[in-house]
């Protein structure tokens, strides 16, 4: 596992990441979203276009079974970051 898969653990033991549908209603605390490659195209879009007007970065380059892995849970697609000192460590 990769360091910001690694990040991304300790970001969620600290309660500093939201996941899936918690997301879009926590969304003007997300200060980065994760997305995984594989999620279907009308997620995909509706969660690139949150980003989109609340002006939050987003990676989109590890799979739904890599950013589950990393949290310890099942069926991870989404995860979204609300703090800033997080978001800076995983944007390094």
């Amino acid at each position: 596992m990769d360091k910001i898969l690694t990040t991304l653990g300790l970001a969620y033991r600290a309660k500093k990441a939201v996941l899936g549908e918690e997301v879009l209603n926590k969304i003007s605390k997300v200060k980065l979203l994760f997305i995984a490659s594989d999620i279907s195209a009308k997620s995909r879009e509706r969660f690139e276009k949150k980003c989109f007007h609340y002006q939050i970065a987003h990676i989109d380059e590890y799979s739904a079974e890599e950013l589950s892995q990393a949290l310890g849970k099942n069926n991870v697609r989404v995860i979204g970051i609300t703090d800033e000192g997080f978001k800076d460590a995983l944007l390094k």
